[in-house]
């Protein structure tokens, strides 16, 4: 079963792939992230084996510009069960650990409840390797390095303010569920100071077009947006996307309508209709 490419992917150059840092990510979430529940995919405390689909989309996202990344957005769109908030806690402890010093780390979401996951799944990676949790103070809603003076976060749409942030990784899930584009726009402009060492993984299921105000919401622009760049309309080397779907006119019926939705069809997820999410 082939899952690579997915449906929608932004074009990315060959040099760009060799020197990427989404190669040194998935080497270290092969080697240092766990299992942190049982399900398909493995059983809890077993180490994370990122498979080559996952290790491609990676290398794309985290495609290297010089001294730095590619692209600064990078949208994600994956059906649930798909292992996708796994994913996006590896690849945050990778950022947090391994990222520039006073380096910050968020994960962002609607609410801080969903947050939480991508977070709580990192800190359970963390706690699981006594080699790193050693490096680290671990708090409810932070995680520290006080080596290096980085620091992951939680972040939600509810939260009062979020001046003065210099973020280097923002990961935002389920990024449809978000009320309105404010949260999005503040950490892109945030990030900004960084440079070409800050990026945004944005890792989503197909959701809400619009937002609370009626405005198309900042998962479905970006999506649209991806489209056009993807079908070579817009040159926009700092905005990526990947996103799994079958045709329109596809068959729910047909297996091979699952495959192209669920990069993790009978691998990460059930090969059985009733789990299967098109």
């Amino acid at each position: 079963m082939e899952s690579w490419p997915p449906k929608w992917l932004t074009p990315v150059p060959e040099d760009a792939l060799t020197s990427s840092y989404g190669i040194r990510a998935s080497d270290f979430i092969d080697t240092f992230a766990t299992v942190t529940k049982d399900s398909v995919g493995g059983r809890a405390g077993e180490p994370m084996r990122l498979r080559p689909w996952q290790r491609n989309l990676l290398t794309h996202a985290f495609a290297a510009d010089g001294d730095g990344f590619r692209s600064r957005v990078n949208l994600v769109g994956v059906p649930r069960k798909n292992g996708k908030s796994a994913l996006a806690s590896g690849v945050a402890l990778w950022s947090l650990l391994t990222g520039p010093k006073g380096g910050e780390v968020y994960s962002c979401a609607a609410d801080k409840d969903q947050a939480r996951i991508v977070f709580g799944e990192a800190k359970k990676m963390l706690e699981n390797e006594p080699e790193l949790a050693e490096l680290a103070k671990i708090y409810r809603d932070a995680v520290e390095i006080p080596s290096t003076g980085s620091v992951y976060r939680v972040l939600s749409a509810e939260a009062f303010t979020k001046e003065g942030l210099s973020p280097t990784m923002v990961i935002f899930d389920e990024l449809h569920a978000q009320p309105t584009r404010e949260l999005f726009d503040v950490m892109q402009l945030a990030q900004g100071a960084r440079g070409n060492m800050a990026t945004m993984f944005c890792i989503t299921t197909a959701g809400q077009k619009s937002d609370k105000n009626g405005q198309d919401s900042i998962a479905y622009s970006l999506y649209q947006y991806g489209q056009k760049v993807s079908r070579g309309e817009i040159d926009d080397p700092s905005f990526f996307m990947a996103w799994w779907e079958a045709d329109q006119e596809s068959d729910f019926r047909d297996p091979a309508t699952w495959i192209a939705s669920n990069p993790g069809y009978g691998d990460l997820n059930s090969e059985d209709l009733s789990l299967i999410h098109i």
